[in-house]
């Protein structure tokens, strides 16, 4: 015989109505107690009927998530913190891939609509998406995650794209290196990747270093793009020395290109990414990156969704999470290749 409601209270230490909350209203009850009845349902193999719960209260108990590209191991990874978010509360989380797509994106809006999901947790592929202003006239609740601050209407949690790229920049010049390319995904798809160029452009004119619009390449955020484009790069009559990419699968191509070119990293060229991909401390070199905090992005957006969907936030939250540069190998002083250079981060 499985377990009752009355024996998650007695092994939780509170009220059979605390536990009831907890299953029926989980917002209304502290993270503390919440977490200490899931952990006594878990232990005592409490079940209960959610398809009974989603009748009596009218919810579909679901959110929709919609991502760029599932295959990037960083909106997988933010993509787990918003689930296990999600299942604390008891929602489970349906999730579309646009593909960097606009036209799929408004097909997977209209189709989790359809579905009936509660809220929405979106990365948009286009600030100009039509659908943001639906969402602020219905009064539906969403959470932008990674895009910057393109509105203040609504919730978003994010990092700075915009400081961050100026930072690694600012790295590189300190190198030494005053002629800086990069690699950079479409501008008109992610509002990240022009941000990320807004830092790189505004910490050269900050240093007194003329921008060079040539150096500049965009492409899709893929290896195969960034192998293109390091070879445009390369080419040049005078080729950069050291390359910023917009994230590291265009960071790990580019490096390719630069092997087939009979090259050394960084003897010969500097290059360092972002995202801070696992992959990424395990090629040679290893990658100098920015990393960011996804899963926690992830857990946070999901939190502040259902916040939003008990109707406890009404105030627009602006959340930008910190950020790590990380410095490996993949970078040196301009001219001098530094062999045995220790790793080291630096947190902002």
């Amino acid at each position: 015989m499985g377990s009752t409601i009355k024996d998650v209270a007695r092994l939780a230490g509170v009220s059979i109505a605390t536990v009831s909350r907890v299953i029926n209203s989980p917002e209304t009850v502290k993270k503390e107690t919440r977490e200490t009845v899931l952990t006594a349902m878990k232990e005592s193999g409490y079940t209960y009927n959610t398809l009974a719960r989603s009748l009596s209260t009218r919810k579909s108990l679901s959110i929709g998530l919609i991502v760029p590209s599932i295959t990037n191991p960083i909106f997988a990874e933010s993509t787990l913190g918003i689930q296990d978010c999600a299942n604390n509360f008891g929602y489970t989380v349906l999730l579309g891939d646009t593909d960097y797509d606009f036209k799929k994106e408004a097909m997977l809006i209209n189709a989790l609509n359809e579905r009936r999901v509660e809220g929405l947790i979106i990365t948009t592929s286009s600030v100009s998406n039509p659908y943001l202003k639906k969402f602020k006239d219905e009064d539906f609740p969403v959470v932008f995650i990674y895009n910057t601050t393109f509105s203040e209407d609504f919730h978003f949690v994010t990092i700075d794209n915009f400081k961050s790229a100026y930072e690694i920049i600012k790295y590189l010049i300190e190198l030494g290196h005053k002629r800086i390319g990069m690699i950079a995904g479409y501008f008109d798809i992610s509002d990240r990747s022009y941000a990320r160029w807004q830092g790189y452009a505004q910490c050269l004119k900050d240093h007194g270093i003329p921008q060079d619009d040539s150096l500049v390449v965009q492409e899709s955020f893929t290896a195969p793009a960034g192998k293109e484009a390091m070879k445009y790069l390369l080419k040049m009559s005078k080729p950069p020395t050291a390359v910023f990419c917009s994230n590291d699968f265009l960071a790990i191509g580019a490096m390719s290109a630069v092997y087939e070119k009979g090259l050394k990293i960084p003897d010969d060229i500097s290059i360092c990414g972002f995202d801070n991909m696992e992959l990424s401390s395990h090629i040679y070199p290893p990658l100098t990156t920015v990393d960011q905090p996804a899963y926690e992005m992830g857990y946070r957006a999901m939190e502040i969704l259902m916040r939003v969907m008990a109707g406890e936030v009404t105030v627009p939250q602006h959340i930008f999470l910190d950020y790590k540069l990380i410095i490996r190998n993949s970078c040196s002083t301009l001219n001098l290749f530094t062999k045995g250079r220790k790793h080291e981060e630096k947190r902002f």
